[in-house]
Formats: C-alpha cells, structure tokens, sequence
C-alpha cells in the first residue's frame, strides 16, 4: 500500500480488512461505490436518496474502520475529514429525504420544456413563455426554488387568482372581446359565490363587545349591596364564626382529654414507659422524665430520636424497619441521652393494651449491664 498515494483511496470500504484483496482491487471496489453514490446524490429524488443511504454507510464504515483501529496521527488527516464529511452527508440526506415531495424527480441530461400558463384581462394578449430549464448536475437550492415556484403556479391556476385569459391577437373582433369581457366577469362572480365566510363571521353582529359588556354592568344598580354594608356592624358575628370557634375548642379539649388519659395510663407504670405515635412521644410517665433529666411538658409532642444517643440510631431504625415490613419486633435496645449528656444503655419492650376501645402500644424501658 505504499506505492500509492493517498492511502485513503483504499479505505472506502471495509474489504481492506480481508486477506484476499490487493490494493487494485480495493481501489477498483471504492470507486465503484463512490461514482454510484454520486449518481444517486447527482439524480435528485426521494428513491435515489433512500438508494444511496447503504452506499454512504458502506463509505463510512470503511473510513470508520481504519479510524478506529489506527491511532491517532496527522497521516490520517485526510480519513478524519472524509469520515466528517460523510456524517454530515447523512445528515443532510435525511433532512433532504423528510423535504423532498414524492412526486418530486430530476433526470440526468434531460432538458425538459415547460411552459407557463398566463391569463390576462381582455383586450391585452401576452404569448406564452417556454422556459428552458437544464436539469443536470445542478445546485439544491436552485433545484428546490424551481420546485416551489412549480407548487406555487399549479395552486395559482387551479384556484384563478391573480391569473388573466389569455388572448389570441389584438386584432380581433369587437364581438370576441366582449364575449372574453363576459367570461371574465362570469368567472369573478363564481369566485364571489365560492368564497367561504366563517360561522363566526356571520353572526359577529350579534355577539356583544367588551366595551358592551362593560357599559351594561355599569349600568346595574348597586344598591341593595351598599345597604347592607352599611347595616353591618363590626360586632356582628356570623354562624361560621361560631362554629369554627366551637370546633377550635373541641379539638383543644380532645386533646387535653387524651393526653390526661395516657398520663393517667402510664402513672401506673413504675419503670420508664412512653407511648410514641409515628415517632413522636405522645405521653411520658414521670420515671422517664427523671432519667432524662427533663420535664413532661419539654418531652411530650417531640421526636423520639431527639431523646436518643448516637449509638442507639442503628437498633431503633432496625426495630421501626422490622415494624413496617411486617415483621414482630417487641423488645429492642435503644441508648438514651439524658440532658446532661449522660448515655444511659436500655431494653425497651413493647407491650399492647386498650384504652377507651382502641389499641395504644407502650413502650416500657429497662436498664441493662453495660
């Protein structure tokens, strides 16, 4: 492969990569390849384009093979630039793919004829243009502004707008002219009759304005609304008032209720016990209170983990993990914190009992050798 220069030339495809082909024959492949993409790309259309998207990828695979096995070296500068320039051939080949319309061909070295139909009002007489359009290897966006311009002349003469009859010569009859005057007018008023007008539009007479609406509502009387402002006094107070203030009290009064039932519960208790709802301490009994050193008030309504020393976080996260999974954890230990910081190791059982019919679970705390 070092007698030919460039070396890329062999690495079009990827039959480098076999044993039993020679350099001649790589090169005869690539090219082969390359010239039927080029065709493909040269006649531009929807089929051609679909065509030539396993051709490109044979050429990127092949660049891509040698790329990606040889290290990286300014000898393959030219194999970097080709293997860019084939993605953003892909790119562009799919954008161009999802544009171009189905019915949309360019044949190679044809020169196709086309002529513009021109319609003009009567008494003037414009011939015909025939335009010659080579399409060969062209440029796409001229291909494309061609195409559109074809788009845009069809919708013209088929929907009549903008677009004059043609006439033969000036020198015709009186007769012909207004019989083309006719025409004209005739074909002005099926584009009158033809014309679509929105539902909306029809009965936009009928539908009332902003400024309407507005001088309407300016117009009622207020009142009857003044009056009644004027009749409430500020001590007034309305049912609603009542009721939420009768309800504030309840709740209070649930409350207190049920947090002296629980003292009362736990005062029988002689070792340490708390009830804990959720992870908040809901009751303590006063043995608890004195172990960590704080009083009943400063307790209740806390978490239960702000009671508790470093050591003691692993055991009660396995204890509440066992609770949630479903599994029977009654007794644990837990390492408690006192309010001077004194660490104090415990045993805590759960122990299930009722209260006014509902289940309340309390946890019971011994003291343990360390």
């Amino acid at each position: 492969m070092t007698a030919y220069t460039p070396s890329f030339l062999f690495d079009f495809t990827f039959f480098y990569a076999f044993s039993g082909f020679d350099n001649t024959q790589l090169l005869f492949i690539g090219m082969i390849v390359l010239l039927t993409n080029l065709y493909f790309h040269i006649s531009l259309s929807k089929k051609h384009l679909l065509y030539s998207f396993p051709l490109t990828l044979i050429l990127l695979g092949g660049i891509g093979l040698r790329v990606a096995t040889s290290a990286i070296s300014l000898d393959y500068i030219f194999h970097y630039l080709i293997f860019s320039t084939l993605l953003f051939v892909i790119i562009i080949d799919h954008k161009l793919y999802l544009f171009i319309p189905e019915e949309y061909k360019t044949p190679l070295g044809k020169t196709k004829m086309r002529i513009e139909k021109v319609s003009l009002p009567a008494f003037n007489t414009v011939h015909p243009k025939p335009t010659r359009t080579k399409q060969g290897i062209s440029s796409i966006p001229a291909s494309f502004s061609q195409n559109f311009q074809e788009l845009k002349n069809n919708l013209r003469s088929k929907l009549g707008i903008g677009q004059p009859q043609p006439t033969s010569d000036m020198g015709k009859s009186r007769g012909q002219s207004a019989s083309l005057t006719q025409d004209h007018i005739s074909t002005d008023e099926i584009l009158d009759e033809k014309q679509f007008i929105h539902p909306i539009e029809k009965s936009a007479e009928d539908i009332e304005t902003t400024k309407e609406m507005l001088s309407n509502l300016g117009s009622q009387s207020l009142d009857h609304l003044d009056s009644k402002i004027n009749n409430t006094k500020l001590g007034d107070h309305s049912f609603l008032d009542s009721f939420f203030s009768s309800s504030a009290q309840l709740k209070d009064f649930t409350r207190t209720q049920l947090s002296s039932d629980f003292s009362s519960l736990l005062d029988h208790i002689e070792d340490s016990a708390v009830i804990i709802s959720r992870g908040v301490v809901k009751a303590a009994n006063t043995t608890f209170a004195s172990m960590v050193d704080q009083p009943i008030g400063d307790i209740v309504n806390k978490d239960f983990i702000d009671f508790l020393a470093p050591e003691g976080f692993a055991s009660f996260k396995s204890h509440c993990s066992k609770r949630l999974s479903g599994a029977s954890s009654q007794t644990f230990r837990v390492v408690l914190l006192s309010k001077k910081h004194e660490k104090i190791p415990l045993q805590a059982t759960i122990k299930s009992t009722k209260m006014n019919g509902e289940p309340v679970e309390i946890t019971v705390f011994q003291k343990m050798n360390t």
